[in-house]
C-alpha cells in the first residue's frame, strides 16, 4: 500500500484491507455496465475555507449544513497526538452562511508542515435534534483506550452525540473495543447515521458494521458487513454512505478496501437482511437518493497511486434497471466526502478535504 493511500486512509476511514473472510458473503448480482455519460455539471461555490469538511446535511428548510472535522490543536507538537476544540457546524441559508456550532472535539497528529494536522478525526455527520441543537457523529480512528489516552476533552470521539446536553446517543468505540464484531483489528472510526424510528443507524467504518441505537442510548449491532472477494484479494468492506428512501429500503455503501471497481451498495428492505445491489463503482464514500427512483454514489477518488489520489467522481444509479451514468464535472471533484440531495434535486458535495474544503453545489 502506497504512501497516500495508507494516509488518507488513517485520516478518516482507517479499515485496513486485510485476508481472511469472518462472515460468508451475500450472493452479488451481475455487475452493472456504465450507461452513456453525459454532458458535464458545473461546480457552483457556496463556502470556502471550511477545515476539513467531512459531510453535507440539506435541510427541508433550505439550510444547509456541513460537519467540519477541524484541525486538532494548535499548539500541538509534531509527532504527537493532540485533541483540540476546532471541530464545527458550519450552515449556508440563502445568502447568509457561516458557523452556528464550534468548540467541537478535534483529534489530529501534529505537523510541521503547512496545511494543518494530519490524521484529523472530529465531526464526520451532523442533523438538527429534536428540541434543539445537534446530533453529532464523530470519528476516532482507533479504540476507547486511544481516546482515554486523549483526555476528557476527547469523550466525544467515536461516538453520536447530542450537543445541548451532550448526551451520548451510541458509543461506537465502546462496542468496537468490547465486542469487535468483526473479529479483526479492534478499531472505530463512525462515518455516517440516519433516523431509525426514535433511535439512529450508524456506520462504523472502522468496525466494519451498522449499528443500531435508541434514544436513550441503548446500542446493539445490526448487520457486520462481510469482507468483499474481490479479483486482488479479500477487502475490508469499510462501510460508508448510509440512507433512507421513502418506502424505508437503506442503502449502505462499502468501499471494499480502496480496491478500483470493488464499492458495493447494500439494502435493506424493512423487515429483510441486507443484500448487495449494485457493484462495480469505486472507493465510494457517500449516497444519497433524489426521491425519483435514482441513487447517487460519491467516489472519493478513482484510484490511488505515488502522491494525491486521482478525482473524485459523482454517479447517478438507476434503482430499476442498476444502471450507472457517470456525472461529469467541467471542473475535478477534488477528493470530495460528502454528498446529498436537497428537497428539490439540489445536490451538494463537500470537497478538498484539508483545511479548505469547499461546499460544492453540483448543477447538471
Amino acid at each position: 500500500m502506497s504512501t497516500s493511500v495508507r494516509s488518507w486512509r488513517t485520516a478518516f476511514l482507517t479499515a485496513a484491507a486485510l485476508a481472511g473472510v469472518t462472515a460468508p458473503l451475500v450472493a452479488t448480482p451481475a455487475q452493472a455496465a456504465p450507461a452513456r455519460t453525459r454532458a458535464a455539471a458545473t461546480l457552483e461555490v457556496l463556502a470556502t475555507g471550511l477545515v476539513n469538511a467531512r459531510d453535507v446535511t440539506a435541510l427541508r428548510d433550505g439550510r444547509v449544513l456541513v460537519a467540519e472535522a477541524g484541525d486538532g490543536k494548535a499548539d500541538c507538537a509534531a509527532d504527537a497526538h493532540c485533541v483540540g476544540q476546532s471541530g464545527a457546524v458550519y450552515q449556508v441559508r440563502g445568502t447568509q452562511k457561516g458557523r452556528v456550532l464550534t468548540g467541537l472535539a478535534s483529534a489530529g497528529k501534529g505537523s510541521t508542515a503547512t496545511g494543518g494536522a494530519q490524521e484529523v478525526s472530529g465531526p464526520t455527520s451532523v442533523e438538527p435534534a429534536a428540541g434543539g441543537g445537534y446530533v453529532v457523529l464523530s470519528g476516532l480512528g482507533g479504540t476507547a483506550e486511544t481516546r482515554a489516552a486523549l483526555g476528557p476533552a476527547a469523550s466525544t470521539l467515536g461516538t453520536l452525540y447530542r450537543t445541548r446536553d451532550g448526551k451520548i446517543l451510541a458509543d461506537l468505540a465502546d462496542i468496537e473495543t468490547r465486542l469487535n464484531p468483526d473479529g479483526g483489528d479492534v478499531h472505530a472510526n463512525p462515518w455516517r447515521f440516519i433516523k431509525n424510528g426514535s433511535g439512529y443507524l450508524t456506520t462504523d467504518a472502522g468496525g466494519n458494521t451498522l449499528i443500531a441505537s435508541n434514544c436513550v442510548g441503548t446500542t446493539s449491532t445490526r448487520f457486520v458487513f462481510p469482507k468483499n472477494e474481490t479479483s486482488t484479494g479479500l477487502a475490508e468492506a469499510v462501510p460508508t454512505g448510509i440512507v433512507r428512501g421513502g418506502d424505508g429500503t437503506v442503502y449502505i455503501s462499502d468501499m471494499s478496501g480502496v480496491r478500483k471497481d470493488a464499492s458495493r451498495i447494500w439494502k435493506i428492505a424493512p423487515g429483510g437482511q441486507p443484500e448487495v445491489v449494485v457493484t462495480g463503482l469505486t472507493n465510494l464514500v457517500d449516497i444519497a437518493l433524489d426521491g425519483k427512483g435514482n441513487l447517487y454514489a460519491l467516489s472519493f477518488t478513482d484510484g490511488f497511486q505515488q502522491g494525491p489520489p486521482k478525482d473524485g467522481r459523482l454517479s447517478k444509479i438507476n434503482l430499476s434497471t442498476k444502471a450507472i451514468t457517470d456525472v461529469p464535472t467541467t471542473e475535478p471533484l477534488n477528493q470530495p466526502t460528502g454528498l446529498d440531495i436537497g428537497p428539490q434535486g439540489q445536490i451538494y458535495v463537500v470537497a478538498g478535504n484539508n483545511i479548505n474544503s469547499k461546499l460544492l453545489r453540483v448543477r447538471p
